[in-house]
């Protein structure tokens, strides 16, 4: 915990503080403590399934605790629902204490919070199927309350340490709480009523769809979990051959994903499009290694052979299922709009939408990346060259996305590299296929002026 930051600290200590006077006072509430008790087991089991705590897929996470503590609020009150929530402290996965005591203090805050909600709005605990449409209400309103606090004492902390926005925080966690936690209200009143029809044993019942859910999901998981170590084995390749493009891909991807999200595309063409930035370089394993590596200017057939790493690009991963849709913008990145790309020649919208996406995000990345030939530039001069391109090179759309992402949540652009790789740079490729400011022309201008640099200083007895 030292090492954290002296407001992470604080907020850890304030919110432990809080949750053990809330459970302190609510042992003094209490009359049957035998349904607590019950609860409490339940809770603990649910927590400690061998697929962890929550299994998360395209945007949706599955974890069987949420519902079974709003029905604990709702069927035992504010007080029994709290020290319901004292139970998460027995958490068998392997967490550190202090995390671990957090994590229960979060939820005895979120749970109090849920429960004085669901009480204000005239919720009840005597449920029957008649009452079921009175507490309708009260108890999706407490359900989205205790999501959002309980995202939020943790999202506070990770703000923190990683100095991120507060506002931009708020907005996240509203968007990423809502809909869940509508369900699950929905959920734990199901539970509330069954528990009030039939008993405790409503309750096993009633949790084994979301059991069977969250291990569908876990198997899901590591599914995805396969493919992303197939992802990284291969940028890896690709940044061993080829040191230009490390850490390029993943920017790249980043990029795309922004004007993914601000084209509001599905969270599953979200992944696809997250695979074709990460691998839209991936064809440059077919490509011969002087030639990304060739210090000057291409001849016309090197740069012939750059032209085809987008065809051996889907060739090497074509046969891999999961890609899809990635396919397409892995194999049509370096089209433009007006015809004028490679390697089929499509124009305007017959060239794959996530190529079009990919195209801006590749061109914004390297021309925010020192190159051996000139600087980086800033992320407006960035900026401003994409909207001259815009319309020939470029989709306007694409553009127009990137500009409005990069307005609202910022970018990071590559690292100035350091002495070691400057000087590795020395000598490097003139050429950068990605740049919008060096095409063809510009790049054999470049190696010629740049040779005639390096002849006079030989001249001079400077060393290039």
């Amino acid at each position: 915990m030292r090492e954290l930051p002296r407001n992470a600290r604080l907020v850890i200590v304030t919110v432990v503080a809080a949750s053990l006077g809330l459970s302190i006072f609510a042992i003094g509430q209490i009359q049957q403590w035998l349904p607590i008790l019950v609860f409490a087991v339940l809770y603990v089991l649910a927590d400690s399934l061998p697929v962890g705590p929550g299994t998360r897929t395209a945007g949706l996470t599955i974890t069987v605790t949420t519902p079974v503590a709003i029905a604990a609020y709702i069927v035992l009150g504010i007080w029994g629902g709290v020290l319901v929530a004292v139970a998460s402290v027995c958490d068998v996965t392997r967490i550190a204490p202090v995390k671990r005591v957090f994590n229960a203090g979060q939820l005895v805050i979120a749970v109090a919070a849920g429960g004085s909600i669901y009480a204000l709005l005239g919720g009840t605990s005597t449920l029957d199927p008649s009452s079921f449409p009175k507490v309708l209400i009260p108890a999706l309103v407490s359900g989205v309350v205790y999501a959002f606090i309980n995202s939020l004492l943790v999202g506070v902390v990770i703000a923190i340490v990683e100095d991120a926005s507060s506002i931009r925080l708020l907005r996240d966690i509203l968007l990423r709480t809502l809909l869940p936690g509508v369900a699950y209200s929905a959920l734990g009143m199901v539970l509330a009523v069954l528990w009030a029809q039939v008993g405790p044993l409503a309750l096993a019942f009633g949790l084994l769809p979301l059991f069977v859910a969250r291990w569908a999901m876990g198997q899901f998981a590591a599914e995805q979990q396969a493919y992303s170590a197939t992802i990284r084995s291969l940028v890896q390749a690709v940044e061993t051959k080829d040191a230009y493009t490390r850490g390029h891909s993943e920017r790249v991807a980043r990029a795309s994903v922004l004007i993914g999200q601000a084209m509001t595309i599905s969270d599953d063409r979200l992944q696809a499009l997250e695979y074709a930035g990460t691998l839209h370089d991936v064809g440059k394993l077919g490509v011969p290694t002087t030639v990304l590596r060739k210090s000057g200017k291409l001849t016309k057939e090197e740069f012939e052979a750059i032209k085809l790493h987008p065809t051996r690009g889907h060739d090497i991963v074509r046969d891999i299922r999961f890609l899809d849709e990635a396919l397409a913008g892995i194999y049509h990145h370096h089209e433009r709009i007006d015809g004028l790309g490679y390697p089929s020649g499509l124009k305007g919208d017959q060239i794959p939408e996530f190529a079009r996406m990919i195209a801006v995000a590749d061109a914004f990345d390297s021309m925010t990346s020192t190159r051996s030939y000139r600087s980086a530039r800033s992320v407006d001069e960035a900026m401003d060259e994409l909207l001259i391109c815009r319309g020939t090179q470029f989709d306007p759309q694409m553009v127009d996305a990137l500009i409005f992402a990069v307005s609202q949540v910022g970018w990071e652009p590559a690292k100035p590299p350091t002495a070691d790789e400057l000087i590795a740079q020395q000598g490097g490729p003139v050429f950068d296929d990605d740049d919008p400011l060096v095409a063809e022309p510009r790049a054999v201008a470049i190696g010629e002026q740049r040779a005639e640099s390096e002849s006079v200083q030989r001249q001079d007895g400077v060393r290039p």
